[in-house]
């Protein structure tokens, strides 16, 4: 574990006590289709407090998904940007609701987890298609095709855990590409051309004055 993590944790690697948690961190995790926006539903309303994010919602434009594949980096900086904002204003839980292939995809919100002193959740949709790579092409609704869908199911890591995460290491741009276009990161990767639009800005995303989409949560203001 590098010396900035050691830091920021005060040289501790164990999650607080239950009773010293702040908040709660629920990363979902799953196969396009599986069912994890209807178990981020779920869990909002049954917690009515809930904070809902996804790396999707940089996407949605006016009501409309648009994937463009260019601004997936920032998408995910934005999407941990609101997260971390979202626990500083001490909002729980917080429901991360991407794909999570890698256990390294998971490593910046369970730092700023720490960091905020929040219990973290690892949870799945309990489908029973969430490997099933035919009902998944069927079922998922951004058209993420079969192959694409058998490659993320292929590099799926099971039975993560807390200190799996801490310890795991995004790898290098070029191990990345050499891996196949899912393993720079797993949510967004689509097939369908890039379409022509837009004058979206890097870095941009939703602005804070913007309304949150589908999800249910807020894009800005927690």
């Amino acid at each position: 574990m590098d010396e900035r993590l050691l830091q920021a944790f005060g040289g501790l690697s164990l999650q607080p006590r239950r009773s010293r948690f702040a908040g709660r961190l629920v990363l979902l995790r799953g196969l396009p289709g599986s069912g994890k926006s209807t178990l981020a539903r779920q869990l909002k309303r049954d917690s009515p407090g809930a904070v809902v994010l996804s790396t999707d919602d940089f996407f949605i434009e006016n009501g409309v998904y648009v994937f463009e594949p260019d601004f997936l980096e920032d998408a995910h900086k934005w999407n941990q940007k609101r997260a971390r904002k979202a626990m500083k204003n001490g909002k729980s839980p917080v429901i991360i609701d991407n794909t999570n292939i890698h256990a390294w995809e998971m490593k910046p919100y369970v730092m700023m987890a720490c960091e905020n002193r929040y219990e973290v959740v690892f949870q799945e949709p309990d489908t029973p298609w969430k490997f099933n790579v035919q009902e998944l092409t069927r079922r998922n609704t951004h058209h993420v095709p079969r192959q694409k869908i058998q490659q993320m199911k292929e590099q799926y890591e099971h039975n993560v855990t807390f200190h799996s995460v801490l310890q795991s290491e995004k790898p290098r741009r070029e191990e990345r590409r050499s891996r196949g276009p899912n393993a720079a990161y797993s949510m967004g990767a689509h097939s369908c051309p890039p379409p022509v639009l837009s004058n979206r800005r890097p870095h941009g995303g939703h602005t804070s004055n913007m309304p949150f989409n589908r999800r249910g949560g807020f894009s800005g203001g927690f």
